[in-house]
């Protein structure tokens, strides 16, 4: 470990950049006394310094900060395995919070198949621990809330990740009986609040509070954008998703349905700066941890229009399925897509207007997905389009070069990803 000073700085980086960012593990007062105690196992410290060493201009580090990272991710690992592993002793869930934080560091750093693995590992740890049902009475209100938002982050995490090719989603929404994280002031004073679980949030029937937290957007946010991995990417035709998606009872019109029911609960009228005011201190500064997930909820449901309405996704549909979409379903479905993207680029400019430090690894595939739409109207024949997609483009990359100086898979998304779409787009 390094020194306590060092140490506690980056606990406070932690808690300033990374917690909510989009994933909460700890009740922060009670992490603090824990620490205070020494009662915290050393490879759970570790795996929280790995994640905030990144955002340290600490002089303690000077130009090592990658080398201390990949040494606090590798020793945090090391002790999980000699802890757990050898000694076969139950898991806990300090195990659960350590084993996903450090499958984090990997995934974006692109180590993709440990990463894929501890995802998997945390999940059944998860399971294991029992953390997709309601916690224990006999636990601390606060304790409470932090096994649900534990079991909620590896949830969003195994949605986000399901985002790519060959890695469908593990948890299934119908296992997850807990109920939807609290807002983060009644989290920060350890009070118990009663919220919907995602089922209930989802029904038809039930009366829907207009009380949704924010972190309880994201995950519902998510779980569309699994469904829509599902349907767009993995393409996985069984059941209703054999239906072209302009059929009403298609997975398509399914997912369209639970956007337009989640549409209701933004405020997609205001503007992100008009938001952002729910997340500002009395001194007018911008509170990061309840600024997070505002954010990234909007930008995980400007990004699943863009999957599911994405032109070059809904023609290989229409190519497995055999059948054509008719005029008006295409033309509304390119409208659709067209204007989701604009407003996720849009979201990112202002974002970055704000003075908001966007830290997130995940906004980087946002951006690009944003961009490759952008990139089919770069040769429009109308040139106020032409004009309006450029811009657009410029700026998901402007906030892609931003995101590359923390995360090395947004770093390559630059250089490859959406050069090689901007390439075809010219030569298209």
């Amino acid at each position: 470990l390094p020194p306590s000073e060092v140490l506690n700085s980056l606990i406070d980086l932690y808690f300033t950049r990374v917690h909510n960012q989009p994933y909460s593990f700890f009740h922060e007062d009670s992490f603090r006394q824990q620490l205070a105690l020494h009662s915290l196992p050393e490879y759970l410290l570790l795996a929280v310094l790995a994640s905030a060493v990144r955002f340290s201009s600490d002089l303690y580090f000077g130009e090592a900060k990658a080398e201390a990272l990949r040494l606090y991710a590798s020793e945090s690992w090391r002790q999980i395995v000699s802890v757990w592993f050898r000694l076969e002793s139950d898991p806990d869930i300090h195990i659960c919070q350590a084993v996903t934080m450090l499958s984090i560091i990997d995934f974006t750093a692109g180590r993709r198949h440990p990463g894929w693995l501890k995802i998997g590992l945390s999940i059944r740890i998860a399971q294991d621990l029992q953390l997709m049902m309601e916690p224990s009475q006999a636990l601390s209100f606060s304790d409470q809330e932090e096994h649900r938002r534990v079991f909620w982050s590896i949830y969003l995490l195994d949605k986000l990740c399901s985002c790519s090719q060959a890695r469908p989603a593990a948890l299934a929404d119908a296992h997850c009986f807990l109920q939807l994280p609290c807002d983060d002031i009644a989290f920060r004073n350890g009070e118990w609040k009663k919220t919907l679980t995602l089922e209930q949030a989802f029904s038809t029937t039930e009366s829907i509070p207009d009380d949704l937290s924010d972190f309880a957007l994201v995950i519902l946010t998510a779980s569309v954008l699994g469904r829509c991995a599902q349907h767009s990417i993995h393409q996985n035709l069984q059941g209703e998703s054999r239906l072209p998606p302009w059929d009403s009872k298609s997975l398509f019109a399914t997912i369209y349905s639970a956007l337009l029911q989640l549409e209701a609960r933004f405020e997609v009228r205001n503007s992100i700066s008009e938001c952002l005011s729910r997340a500002c201190r009395p001194d007018g500064t911008i509170d990061m941890q309840l600024a997070g997930p505002i954010i990234f909820s909007r930008a995980l449901f400007r990004t699943c229009h863009c999957l599911l309405h994405h032109p070059l996704l809904l023609h290989q549909q229409s190519r497995v399925s055999g059948a054509n979409p008719p005029n008006s379903f295409w033309n509304r479905a390119l409208q659709t897509c067209k204007e989701n993207a604009c407003s996720l680029s849009e979201l990112l400019r202002d974002i970055q207007a704000s003075g908001y430090v966007a830290t997130y690894s995940f906004m980087g595939y946002c951006a690009t997905v944003s961009a490759s739409i952008h990139c089919l109207y770069l040769q429009d024949p109308d040139t106020a389009i032409q004009q309006k997609a450029s811009e657009y483009f410029q700026y998901n990359i402007t906030f892609l070069q931003s995101l590359s100086q923390r995360w090395k898979n947004a770093e390559w998304m630059v250089s490859f990803h959406l050069s090689s779409l901007l390439m075809e787009s010219l030569d298209s």
